[in-house]
C-alpha cells in the first residue's frame, strides 16, 4: 500500500525545511541569538501544548480563532501556541522564585490556523524577546533598541519601527464616544489596515455602530505617519498630554542614548491584534516588503490574569519566515547547506583497510571537519559521483597499493586534481 502524491506533502500552511532551506535559517538564528545574550537575555522554551483556557485568556476575538484546538484521550482542551509570550507569562505566574525583572528570549516554532498567503504559515518560526517585571520606559527602550540591532545582525540594511500607544487609542476612541466594549473591535479594524482598503475598512467599522462621520475620523487617526521626534507634537494636537506626555519624554531620551530614533516612526494605525497589549505597541517593517517582519508592545495586564500580581511586562517577537525571505530577495542570505570536507573510501572489504578508514575518519572529526565515510556499497566511480552530487571538497581514497607505501590519495573535488598524501599526517 502507498500514499497518493498529495498525503506525502506537508499538512496545509506547514513545510518541510530541507538543510538547503534549513540552514540559512539557522545561521539567522545565531545572529539573533548572539545579539539577545548581548544583552542579557537567556533562551527558554516552553511545551508546544497549552490548556486552552490559557490560550484565549486574553488573545483577542481574532486570534482565538486561529488557535489550532482539540480534546485529548483524557478529554482535556488544549491547543497549540500561537505565540511565546502567553506561555512565557504562564510560567513566570507560577514560578515566583525567578529574580524579576526577568530577561528571556525564545527561537521556536508557534501555530495559527490562518489562511495559508504570502508570507503567512500556519506553522512557522518566532524569535522575541520578553523583559518582565519592569515599568520603566528604559524597559520599553531597551526593548525596541534590542529589536533594532537584531535587524542590524542579520544584515536587513534599511528598515522602519513603526510606534504608537494604546493608551493613546483608549483616550481617543473614548473621545469619539466609542463605547468600552466595542473598543477592542474597532481595534481589530484598525489592525487590519494595508490587508484590506480603506473603503472596506470603513464598512467594517460602520457594521459594529460607528457613525459614518466616527469612523472616517478613526481612519483620519489611523492614517496619521510622522518621524518619530514629532511624537510629541501629534500628541498635543490631538489634545494628549499629561502622564503620556511624560512617558514620551522620557522613551525618546533613553533611545536618543540607543542611537535608535533614525529608524522610528509614529504609525497610529499600528495596534496590534492581540488583546493583551496595554501600552507602547510597535511593528517592523522594511519598504519592499508588504508584511511586518516583527513586531511587539507593553502588556502590563497579562500576567495579572493568571496570576493575580499585577506584574509590568514588554517584548517583542519576529518572524523567521519572513526575514529569511527579505534576506533572500537581497541577496544577504543564500539558500545551501554547509560544505561536507572529505569523503572517505576504503578500496575493497578488506578489514586492515576498513580499520585505516575508520581512524582516519575519526581524526579528521576530531580537528573539527565534516566526514563521510562510504559504506561499500558503491565503486570508485559511483562514490565519486555521488560526492560530486553533495559538493564534498576533497575525496580520499584509502587503497592497498598505497596503503602498502603508508599514503592515501586525495582528489581536490573542485579543481580534479590528485594527490598522494602521507598516512601520517592523518593517522592516530
Amino acid at each position: 500500500m502507498g500514499f497518493d502524491e498529495n498525503e506525502l506533502k506537508p499538512v496545509r500552511g506547514m513545510r518541510d525545511l530541507t538543510p538547503e532551506e534549513y540552514y540559512p535559517m539557522l545561521q539567522v538564528f545565531e545572529r539573533l541569538s548572539r545579539v539577545a545574550e548581548s544583552f542579557g537575555y537567556m533562551r527558554v522554551e516552553t511545551p508546544a501544548l497549552e490548556h486552552y483556557e490559557i490560550l484565549k485568556a486574553k488573545a483577542g476575538e481574532d486570534v482565538i480563532n486561529e488557535i489550532y484546538y482539540f480534546r485529548d484521550k483524557a478529554g482535556r482542551e488544549l491547543g497549540l501556541r500561537f505565540d511565546m509570550t502567553v506561555p512565557v507569562a504562564r510560567v513566570v505566574s507560577y514560578r515566583v522564585d525567578i529574580p524579576k525583572p526577568i530577561r528571556w528570549y525564545y527561537i521556536t516554532k508557534v501555530w495559527r490556523y490562518d489562511e495559508p498567503q504570502h508570507g503567512r504559515y500556519r506553522e512557522f518560526h518566532q524569535f522575541g524577546i520578553e523583559f518582565i517585571g519592569s515599568a520603566s520606559p528604559r524597559a520599553d527602550a531597551e526593548v525596541i533598541a534590542l529589536g533594532i540591532e537584531s535587524l542590524r545582525a542579520v544584515g536587513l540594511g534599511d528598515f522602519q519601527i513603526r510606534v504608537n500607544d494604546r493608551r493613546v487609542m483608549d483616550q481617543l476612541l473614548g473621545r469619539l464616544g466609542i463605547p468600552e466594549g466595542v473598543k477592542p473591535s474597532v481595534l481589530r479594524v484598525m489592525d487590519k489596515r494595508g490587508k484590506v482598503s480603506d473603503e472596506e475598512l470603513i464598512r467594517l467599522l460602520t457594521d459594529l455602530g460607528l457613525g459614518t462621520e466616527t469612523a472616517h475620523e478613526v481612519m483620519r487617526i489611523a492614517n496619521t505617519l510622522e518621524s518619530f521626534d514629532k511624537v510629541l507634537d501629534v500628541m498635543r494636537e490631538f489634545g494628549v498630554g499629561g502622564e503620556l506626555e511624560g512617558f514620551y519624554t522620557e522613551l525618546m531620551k533613553y533611545l536618543e542614548m540607543y542611537g535608535a530614533l533614525k529608524y522610528m516612526y509614529l504609525d497610529m494605525g499600528i495596534v496590534r491584534g492581540l488583546d493583551y497589549y496595554t501600552g507602547l505597541v510597535f511593528e517592523m517593517y522594511v519598504p519592499d516588503y508588504k508584511l511586518s517582519v516583527g513586531g511587539g508592545g507593553r502588556y502590563d495586564n497579562l500576567i495579572e490574569v493568571y496570576s493575580g500580581h499585577k506584574t509590568p511586562a514588554t517584548g517583542f517577537a519576529m518572524g523567521i519566515e519572513r526575514l529569511v525571505e527579505v534576506l533572500m530577495q537581497r541577496g544577504v542570505l543564500n539558500r545551501g547547506s554547509p560544505r561536507l570536507d572529505y569523503y572517505v573510501y576504503m578500496v575493497g572489504n578488506d578489514d586492515k583497510l576498513l580499520g585505516i578508514g575508520y581512524k582516519l575518519a575519526l581524526k579528521l572529526r576530531s580537528q573539527g571537519f565534516k566526514v563521510v565515510i562510504d559504506t561499500g556499497e558503491k565503486s570508485l566511480r559511483a562514490a565519486l559521483e555521488y560526492a560530486s552530487k553533495l559538493g564534498i571538497k576533497y575525496f580520499v581514497i584509502v587503497g592497498p597499493r598505497e596503503v602498502s607505501q603508508g599514503l592515501v590519495k586525495v582528489r581536490d573535488m573542485d579543481t580534479w586534481q590528485e594527490s598522494t598524501v602521507p598516512l601520517s599526517q592523518f593517522s592516530p
